[in-house]
């Protein structure tokens, strides 16, 4: 079984260690905030409110003893490569900057 990351934050806006996690396979359990529900889906069973202890404990007593939890809450590796990758970062960011500079876009 692959350890969890509890990344119980307030607040946040793309946390590293989330994608990091990920990407090190993994299970990561975290709090509703900024981009988390993006890297780990939305309707993630990973994720908890924020601000609320016994949710998240609910949600880490869930990932140590539910068989296939992990399979179950968890995005798969090649989603998390699709829209996380640093190509795919960069691409995204220089296509921004060309958009605000007004360059074309095959530019």
């Amino acid at each position: 079984m692959s350890p969890n990351i509890v990344v119980p934050s307030r607040a946040e806006s793309m946390p590293y260690i989330v994608l990091e996690a990920l990407a090190a396979s993994k299970a990561v359990i975290a709090t509703r905030v900024g981009g988390i529900p993006e890297a780990l889906g939305p309707t993630s069973a990973g994720l908890a409110e924020p601000d609320d202890a016994d949710d998240l404990a609910r949600v880490m007593a869930s990932a140590i003893t539910e068989p296939g939890w992990r399979e179950r809450a968890m995005p798969q590796a090649k989603a998390i490569q699709l829209v996380f990758s640093s190509r795919v970062m960069a691409r995204d960011v220089l296509k921004l900057y060309h958009e605000i500079l007004g360059f074309p876009a095959d530019a």
